[in-house]
């Protein structure tokens, strides 16, 4: 009985949580989905065939092996396999780091806004986190604050690049970090979950330093977040730790099918993210044209300045009306802002030509 207490006394901070399920209200037949930096354009109709057509029926029925799934991904990331390991996405990475290295009471530091898992992990274990903030009249990220707050937590968070605010730290700047983290012993985690769209990586670092670990998912440039799948990159001493908490199997045989086909066939991944890069290229072109300011280069989605929170604010239902999904209606100084994921030029073509109907209501 008195364990039943302690439990309950422990763990009371969580009753007062609420999460919400995030459920599909859009229209994904006629709609065009740019407010979740998904992808936007679908693939061919045939791709479930192209992925399953030689896969064996007996597979259903055991469970799965990784071991080719590791051995494709220690090419495609060009290292060892003792230095990377599957999860469940990014957020899986991050709720092992938070079990694993870190006890109620401990701080982190993080850039913010960002992912909202950052603060919903924080409170369910009871963690102390310091909002590392950006400068609210040109979305520069605070440099000095950043650096300052390393001293004052036991895992420094750094999303590179951020989103919704992007303002990416360079290789240069993330190794000077990794120095001052290694010198305060304060872990550094690098989210990278919009690699491969144009910002620097961090993976190099593994090498030189043991307190660094770089996240990734499959997610984004590789367009499949149904899947749920992502790995965590770090040096052995770290990696053999998560692999130690880890599940008996990190993700399921459906999921690895999906990833080993895009493997196999990284020119589909390649020509679906260079589609992306030039619809955000020329999507930001024509919002220059037309005098409203854009953040976002290295991203999947951009970031959009109107004149004020009102303008915003009708932007956003008159996309809405058009079923066109966006994120919009964010507090504080963005609140005068909305997010697109970009999608291939075509696509972005539909959204510059409602917009421009827009500005001349």
């Amino acid at each position: 009985m008195k364990t039943n207490k302690q439990f309950v006394y422990e763990r009371n901070h969580i009753s007062t949580m609420k999460r919400l399920r995030i459920k599909e209200s859009r229209d994904l037949v006629n709609g065009i989905r740019m407010n979740r930096n998904e992808r936007v354009d679908d693939f061919e109709k045939n791709i479930f065939s192209k992925i399953f057509s030689k896969t064996k029926s007996y597979n259903l029925s055991k469970y799965p092996d990784h071991s080719n799934l590791y051995s494709k991904l220690k090419i495609f990331l060009k290292v060892d396999e003792k230095n990377f390991i599957l999860t469940s996405g990014i957020d899986g990475s991050l709720k092992s780091i938070f079990e694993i290295f870190l006890k109620k009471g401990d701080s982190i530091g993080c850039l913010l806004p960002s992912y909202a898992m950052y603060e919903v992990f924080s409170k369910i274990y009871n963690i102390k986190l310091l909002k590392i903030s950006y400068d609210k009249d040109n979305y520069r990220l605070n440099r000095k604050e950043l650096f300052s707050s390393i001293s004052k937590v036991k895992i420094l968070f750094i999303p590179n690049p951020n989103q919704p605010i992007e303002d990416n730290l360079s290789l240069s700047e993330l190794e000077k970090i990794c120095k001052i983290c290694e010198k305060n012993k304060t872990l550094l985690v690098i989210d990278e979950a919009y690699h491969m769209f144009g910002s620097n990586t961090a993976a190099s670092l593994i090498k030189k330093f043991k307190n660094l670990l770089v996240l990734r998912t499959f997610s984004k440039a590789f367009g499949v977040p149904s899947i749920r799948l992502g790995y965590a990159i770090g040096p052995e001493n770290l990696i053999s730790i998560l692999n130690t908490y880890r599940l008996s199997y990190e993700t399921n045989f459906l999921s690895e099918e999906v990833i080993q086909y895009f493997l196999k066939n990284l020119g589909a991944v390649k020509k679906y993210i260079n589609n992306v890069k030039n619809g955000r290229d020329y999507f930001k072109s024509e919002l220059n044209k037309l005098g409203i300011s854009s953040f976002g280069k290295n991203s999947n989605f951009v970031l959009i300045k109107l004149n004020n929170k009102n303008m915003a604010n009708k932007l956003y239902e008159f996309l809405l009306k058009k079923k066109i999904y966006v994120k919009g209606k964010y507090p504080g100084f963005l609140s005068d802002c909305l997010l697109l994921t970009c999608a291939k030029k075509n696509t972005m073509m539909k959204i510059i030509s409602q917009i421009k109907i827009f500005l001349k209501k």
